[in-house]
């Protein structure tokens, strides 16, 4: 029984085309995100990871305990900056972590406005954590990224204030 070879050819062909079009939609599937939320676990210990960028400056962070497993980094100078990877657009942003104050009890965080500002909320401590929630709205997206600031005016040589190590970004549509 012998086979044409049109027929062998076509088959081939055909196949290619198949099997190049489930990888191209393969491939914009794993691309594309579809969840109704994304979250950031932070980690402070590294300024520079794949969706986060921060603390910056890097000198007005200090890391106070590396060996355990509740690292403390101490703000040695304010403001420090955060940038938050976006892969789409989300409606809202919700920061929660802990912080240790004494002497300072002014603690601001901010995100950056379409038009350059500054849209700040005032950190309110329970038991050293708090949790601020921000629309998304108005903010300004470089690159695909968010900008936070951290802020705390009353800094001085006597106050210290401390992260710590447990802060997560919550985005959600």
């Amino acid at each position: 029984m012998a086979i044409n070879k049109n027929i062998i050819i076509h088959f081939f062909h055909y196949f290619w085309i198949a099997l190049g079009l489930g990888l191209i939609l393969f491939i914009i599937s794993q691309a594309i995100y579809t969840k109704r939320s994304l979250e950031y676990m932070l980690d402070f210990s590294q300024p520079l990871t794949q969706n986060i960028v921060g603390w910056y400056p890097e000198n007005r962070v200090v890391n106070l305990s590396s060996g355990s497993l509740d690292n403390v980094f101490s703000l040695a100078g304010e403001p420090v900056y955060m940038k938050i990877y976006i892969p789409i657009d989300f409606s809202q942003l919700t920061i929660s972590g802990g912080i240790y104050t004494s002497g300072s009890s002014n603690i601001n965080l901010g995100l950056r406005q379409k038009d350059g500002s500054w849209k700040f909320k005032k950190v309110d401590l329970f038991d050293q954590s708090f949790s601020s929630t921000f629309d998304l709205a108005g903010a300004q997206t470089k690159n695909n990224q968010l900008e936070i600031i951290l802020s705390v005016p009353d800094l001085n040589n006597t106050s210290t204030v401390s992260l710590v190590n447990n802060w997560s970004v919550i985005l959600s549509r």
